[in-house]
């Protein structure tokens, strides 16, 4: 393919097949992208050259008489047109009635979509046959969805879909006159991969919108390139191979971690730093890899270049594992959503635990809760307190599991020992002190304790319906003494105290006051596998943490006492299950 300037029309034209090369990331873009898309064709004024940008492509050779070009760069856009040239066709079609019209909407699907048997872009593997069959066929794919990028292809068509419907045909015709005959490209063709690594980073990493990831890739593949004596196809197509698989394993769990980040925990773990130099973590590979270069040592930086895309892809692996555990301690972790601070730890004690069942990695977790719970949500301190403490047992943790938990511990008590945990806990305040969250957390913990330990025992609640946002299942803190008292927890609001200056200074949002309740009446008392009480004095409660709020009234009264008695005994619970020890 000639390289230059190009009309789009002129792009596609002929037998020519599109492929998206495997160390691609899936298909990305979301309504942002796409309404930018459409809004800049709506603006664009017809008779003008409209510019979509450069594309990079690689060729590949011929397939049953057609060209088969890999795309570089570039490869966002060209799926976005072709999805919405799909649905502009679509849409003509229906409302175009002469022979000529459809004959010429004929040759544009030929152009754009599909040429005889041949459909013009191949997607990535996993999605290529969902992207023919649904998107730039006619049935509905929405059922079959099965990945995130097929998800993001679906909402696309149907995004220009609904866009389109609201245009009359005048307004389809010039779209299609704005996009076929006045757009254009400026094509880079290659026909090898060192060349266009050498052009794809030179044109594309200057801040023109590539993630962080991108700009490592390519930086890891140009740097290759220049320290090779010799083209270096082996290490390029390795490194084209690891970030492939990052982006395919990303794609599995991207809505929880955003990449950058990992990016910078890997720096985190192994990397050498002394300050902060971790904020700036691309640069600071980059000044590493070219300071080999520059003093002439390139075995050590193609040596580094290998290792480090290895470890990466290792890293990423690390980081899904992590999310998907069923570990009752990574739960909590991630309950109480203080993960930052936290991940580089993570990565690094789960790569080095070889024990079985992750034994030694549970551990840590189980401390790194008490380390949230008690430094950040109950002492409420600051939230990168311990942070640079973390961060560097992280970059020199070895394998010595012990030495690293009594220093966790040691730190633990340096903010929150068990005396501070007691007087925050009894802080007659709490319950303005407190995240609401975090006080669901606690009560949640204590239910659970509860129905471990309490004839009928019952199962746990899960933590799906403790972070659940159903009104159904949602919960809240409920003061059982109130200042306006309503049926939530007490069946009589006889029994219950004046809330008086007093009260309300020392009592009402005092630990002992408060209970977990569902926001709904109903909630959660179809899935229990106990009775419920239903006494005089308290509601039918579907928790056992307000079953058991009758054993604390004072000849049937919910007074000052009972709530010092209950707080006791919540207290005397979260020293045992925030504990110190290991």
């Amino acid at each position: 393919m000639d390289n230059g300037e190009k009309t789009l029309s002129g792009l596609f034209d002929g037998r020519t097949i599109f492929n998206i090369p495997e160390y691609q990331r899936a298909y990305a873009w979301s309504e942002v992208q796409l309404t930018e898309f459409l809004d800049d064709l709506h603006n664009q004024k017809l008779g003008r050259s409209y510019f979509l940008g450069t594309v990079l492509f690689e060729e590949k050779g011929l397939e049953s008489n057609y060209k088969i070009i890999d795309i570089v760069d570039g490869q966002q856009r060209l799926t976005t047109i072709i999805i919405f040239m799909t649905c502009l066709i679509e849409k003509l079609t229906l409302l175009s009635s002469s022979v000529e019209e459809k004959d010429e909407l004929e040759l544009l699907y030929e152009t754009y979509v599909k040429h005889r048997r041949q459909f013009k872009l191949r997607a990535l593997e996993e999605d290529n046959d969902f992207f023919h069959s649904y998107i730039l066929g006619n049935k509905d794919g929405k059922p079959f969805i099965r990945t995130p990028a097929q998800r993001r292809l679906h909402n696309a068509k149907q995004f220009f879909t609904s866009k389109l419907n609201l245009l009359d045909k005048s307004a389809l015709q010039t779209l299609k006159t704005k996009l076929d005959e006045h757009s254009r490209v400026l094509v880079y063709s290659v026909q090898d991969t060192a060349e266009a690594t050498l052009i794809f980073e030179t044109t594309n990493d200057r801040g023109k919108g590539l993630t962080n990831l991108e700009k490592i890739k390519s930086f890891m593949m140009y740097r290759s390139y220049v320290a090779s004596e010799d083209v270096p196809e082996e290490l390029l197509k390795k490194i084209r191979t690891r970030f492939s698989d990052i982006y395919k394993e990303y794609e599995q769990f991207s809505s929880k971690i955003d990449e950058d980040s990992i990016l910078q925990y890997h720096y985190i773990c192994h990397e050498k730093w002394s300050g902060k130099e971790y904020q700036q973590h691309v640069q600071g590979i980059k000044s590493h890899v070219n300071q080999m270069i520059s003093s002439g040592d390139n075995t050590s930086a193609l040596s580094y270049v290998n290792d480090y895309t290895q470890d990466l892809k290792e890293t990423f692996y690390t980081v899904h594992e992590i999310i998907k555990s069923e570990k009752i301690e990574m739960k909590e972790l991630m309950i109480l959503n203080r993960m930052g601070n936290f991940w580089p730890l993570l990565i690094k004690t789960y790569k080095f635990d070889k024990s079985e069942n992750k034994v030694d990695f549970s551990k840590v977790v189980k401390i790194l809760v008490n380390f949230s719970f008690r430094i950040y949500a109950v002492n409420q301190n600051r939230g990168n307190t311990g942070q640079s403490k973390l961060f560097s047992l992280a970059k020199h943790f070895g394998g010595n599991f012990e030495k690293l938990n009594d220093t966790l511990i040691a730190i633990i008590k340096k903010y929150c020992d068990d005396k501070s945990f007691r007087t925050n806990l009894s802080y007659p305040d709490l319950y303005e002190w407190i995240y609401g969250k975090d006080l669901n957390y606690f009560f949640w913990k204590y239910e659970n304790h509860l129905r471990t330990m309490v004839q009928p025992k019952a199962s746990p609640m899960s933590e799906q319906e403790l972070v659940s946002d159903s009104s159904k299942l949602k919960l809240s803190i409920e003061h059982i003494a109130a200042q306006n008292p309503r049926k939530v927890v007490v069946n009589d609001i006889s029994i219950l105290p004046e809330v008086d200056d007093e009260f309300e200074e020392q009592f009402l949002h005092s630990l002992g006051n408060l209970t977990i309740d569902p926001l709904s009446a109903n909630a959660s008392k179809g899935n229990l596998d106990f009775d419920c009480k239903n006494s005089g004095y308290f509601l039918k409660a579907p928790f056992k943490a307000q079953n058991e709020l009758e054993s604390f009234l004072e000849e049937g009264c919910w007074t000052r006492g009972s709530i010092s008695r209950r707080q006791q005994v919540l207290i005397d619970f979260a020293l045992q299950a925030w504990c110190l020890e290991h």
